[in-house]
């Protein structure tokens, strides 16, 4: 989460440079970064929440791929 508030502003540092290729470059990364944390937050618990089923069904929680060694 604050990574990518921290890249946001550091991209949007950019977008004050007078070559307008780095102002777009910032913007763009800027937006993106920003697209991505909203997505996140918000669309990947719901798009979890959704899958849970399909995800951990009996079949697949029953035995386990690695064995756990205990001591």
């Amino acid at each position: 989460f604050y990574t990518s508030i921290v890249l946001f502003f550091g991209f949007s540092v950019f977008m004050s440079s007078n070559f307008g290729g780095t102002q777009a470059l910032g913007g763009l990364v800027a937006v993106t970064l920003l697209m991505a944390m909203l997505a996140n937050l918000i669309l990947l618990p719901s798009l979890l929440i959704s899958l849970q089923d399909t995800i951990s069904n009996d079949k697949v929680l029953k035995k386990p791929k690695i064995e756990i060694l205990d001591h």
